[in-house]
């Protein structure tokens, strides 16, 4: 069969080349929609990340603005005022290298220091479990039945 035999050819109607044609078409078609419905998700997803960066740079702002807020020199002394703290005196500061020298020279404590004493009843209320409401609260079982007499034999 040659070439020009190929472009002749009818198969129900429709010459082979139409058919493949059409064939080819529809496979381009295809591939060109589905390359834009991904582009089109692509897109949507780096907006929705660019959005949470600028949130982000917001949120970052802020933080900064806080920070320098709670950094001001003045800010600081005037709570320091009102704490009573002093500077630190210059007999206390020392370098790192002196400070296993501080370390060793420190004194243990002479006598543990004992827990103040408590009341059984007081330990029992720290330890009891916290009240159920009345609505959840499980019935108490019925209290048993009195004891019968013994009869006498007949």
């Amino acid at each position: 069969m040659t070439a020009v035999g190929l472009f002749n050819r009818r198969v129900r109607g429709f010459r082979v080349v139409e058919v493949a044609g059409l064939g080819i078409l529809l496979t381009l078609v295809t591939g060109v929609y589905l390359a834009k419905t991904f582009a089109g998700r692509e897109r949507q997803e780096i907006s929705h990340i660019e959005q949470e960066i600028a949130d982000e740079g917001v949120r970052k702002r802020l933080l900064e603005a806080e920070v320098a807020h709670l950094e001001q020199p003045r800010r600081i002394e005037a709570l320091a005022r009102m704490m009573n703290l002093k500077p630190i005196a210059p007999d206390h500061e020392i370098t790192e290298d002196a400070l296993i020298d501080v370390a060793r020279r420190r004194e243990l404590p002479r006598a543990p220091v004992a827990a103040a004493p408590v009341s059984p009843e007081a330990a029992l209320a720290a330890d009891a479990p916290e009240a159920v409401p009345e609505d959840a609260a499980i019935p108490p079982p019925p209290p048993p039945p009195p004891p019968q007499a013994p009869q006498a034999p007949r």
